[in-house]
């Protein structure tokens, strides 16, 4: 009957309606991404996560070249050290002599012991002599303490070979690792038809800003545009951002680590009021990326794999701080 299609065909309609609502409304599949960006979005991700992996390489090259600088000079203290005993053990052994002479009631085989000990049982045989001048002593203690510190830094040298083969093996895999990642970004880089473009024939001229260290290292920065980017680069065909930084700035007299989190910890910071051209502006929370102020509101960088030493603006991405090296 009439009454009862009606609602019945009316129902079923608003049902259908009701579905395709549902269906249209419903968020999309997690890691969709708009028609046409897949690709550019996850080769600008690949790009951000390598750059973090470069600079945590950079610092552990750091770290070893601060253990090998350590090792050098430990090893020199060393040869000091064990001369220093050599001297000492024969002022020892000379002392028990004469205590042996002036004290003639000593056996035979004490002295014997005396001149023929370790360290460890020369010094407790001296000490039980009886009537040491205070020289005597001085000697003695003399001795104790060079042996010490030969045993401290012989320990020491044991603790820092172990400490730089940890971190060559770390460095190694961490290379490794980027090899990897660089092979897929240049497949993400294929997908989104990016092509790292040719360096321009002509760079732009930079600002007269005179002849100082900051002048210097932004000409240098400026006479880099358009090289490529390498990964732990520092020149002079080829940059990562934390090497740019710290090669412009070797050329004037100054020293960075190649690292842009410890380039933040070396520079004197500044408000982005005192910005002036050379100084160094640091992004993210976690400071794994640097450029060098040019003026104007430009920095020049060397932005990620696939793209090389360029100018930019400042604000390109989230800016940690500012920071003035020298």
């Amino acid at each position: 009957m009439p009454t009862t299609v009606v609602p019945r065909r009316t129902a079923a309609f608003a049902a259908g309606v009701s579905v395709m609502l549902a269906l249209a409304s419903a968020p999309e599949p997690a890691g969709a991404e708009p028609p046409g960006k897949t690709a550019e979005q996850q080769l600008a991700a690949a790009a951000e996560q390598l750059e973090i992996v470069i600079e945590q390489y950079n610092d552990l090259r750091e770290q070893l070249g601060e253990t090998q600088a350590r090792a050098a000079v430990l090893d020199r203290e060393l040869g000091t050290l064990a001369e220093e005993l050599a001297v000492h053990r024969t002022e020892a052994a000379r002392l028990a002599a004469q205590a042996y002479r002036g004290h003639g009631g000593q056996p035979l085989a004490a002295v014997s012991a005396l001149l023929t000990a370790t360290t460890n049982d020369l010094l407790n045989s001296l000490l039980m002599l009886d009537r040491l001048s205070r020289d005597q002593r001085r000697v003695i203690a003399r001795l104790a303490d060079a042996h010490d510190q030969l045993a401290a830094a012989r320990d020491a040298a044991r603790t820092l070979d172990t400490q730089q083969r940890a971190q060559e093996r770390q460095l190694a895999a961490r290379k490794q690792h980027i090899e990897q990642e660089i092979r897929q970004l240049d497949r993400l880089r294929d997908a989104a038809g990016e092509r790292e473009p040719a360096a321009p024939r002509t760079a732009p001229s930079p600002p007269d800003l005179g002849n100082g260290a900051a002048a210097k290292a932004v000409r240098f920065a400026y006479a880099q545009l358009g090289k490529r980017y390498q990964w732990g680069g520092e020149g002079p065909d080829g940059y990562d951002c934390s090497g740019l930084t710290s090669a412009a700035w070797r050329t004037a007299g100054v020293k960075l680590p190649h690292n842009a989190a410890r380039q933040w910890r070396a520079v004197k910071r500044i408000s982005r009021a005192e910005r002036q051209p050379g100084d160094l502006v640091f992004y993210y929370a976690d400071i794994h990326h640097v450029g060098i102020y040019v003026g104007d509101g430009y920095i020049i960088h060397a932005p990620r794999a696939g793209k090389p030493v360029q100018l930019e603006r400042v604000e390109f991405q989230p800016v940690h701080g500012f920071g003035r090296p020298g």
